[in-house]
């Protein structure tokens, strides 16, 4: 189940799944950023396809000097791997609905910054270009991978595309979260940008 979720203090409203926890009462979160936490232990109960370990960032960014919104998308997706350690991505997916660029791409993340914890991460990522705020918004949807079966089944998908139903389950349901995430985002007070 969604619930309506007011972020930046009410001045956008989107939703988040239920069992999906503000992480600034966690930890310090960055005033650019709202972060959600999986905290479910049983997600069978929820019946949505997510398991435990996805997080949901919101990222209200200084608008990048690129016309062309893909070139956009790549150069924060760029950003989004030198700050995972990483300049290692593949965009899987990509579609443009309206002025939203959405796309689902992988890449292996050093936890820790150790080789040898490194792990494959799904990223369901949003692009929404505000010009006249000179601002980008970067919605995703993480999703760690390491069950054998999605990493096999992932590789099956590189090697051959074929749209996102022929991808593991669990990044399909973490695509479907952001679809809906993004398209139930409303911008209530535009002051937010000044």
């Amino acid at each position: 189940m969604l619930l309506k979720q007011a972020l930046y203090g009410g001045a956008i409203t989107t939703v988040v799944p239920e069992g999906f926890l503000d992480a600034s009462i966690l930890r310090e979160v960055p005033d650019t950023q709202e972060v959600y936490v999986n905290s479910r232990e049983e997600p069978e109960k929820f019946d949505d396809g997510l398991g435990t370990n996805e997080s949901i960032i919101f990222d209200l960014l200084q608008r990048v000097d690129e016309t062309d919104d893909v070139k956009a998308l790549h150069v924060h997706l760029e950003e989004i791997s030198s700050i995972n350690e990483t300049n290692a991505w593949t965009i899987l997916y990509h579609e443009q609905k309206g002025a939203v660029q959405r796309c689902i791409a992988v890449e292996t993340v050093l936890k820790w910054g150790k080789k040898e914890l490194s792990e494959t991460l799904i990223l369901c990522l949003s692009l929404i270009r505000l010009e006249d705020v000179e601002t980008d918004i970067i919605i995703s949807v993480n999703v760690p991978v390491n069950v054998p079966e999605e990493l096999v089944q992932l590789k099956r998908y590189t090697d051959d595309p074929d749209g996102v139903s022929s991808l593991p389950e669990r990044i399909q349901a973490g695509f479907h979260l952001l679809t809906a995430i993004t398209d139930q985002f409303t911008i209530v007070d535009d002051g937010l940008f000044i």
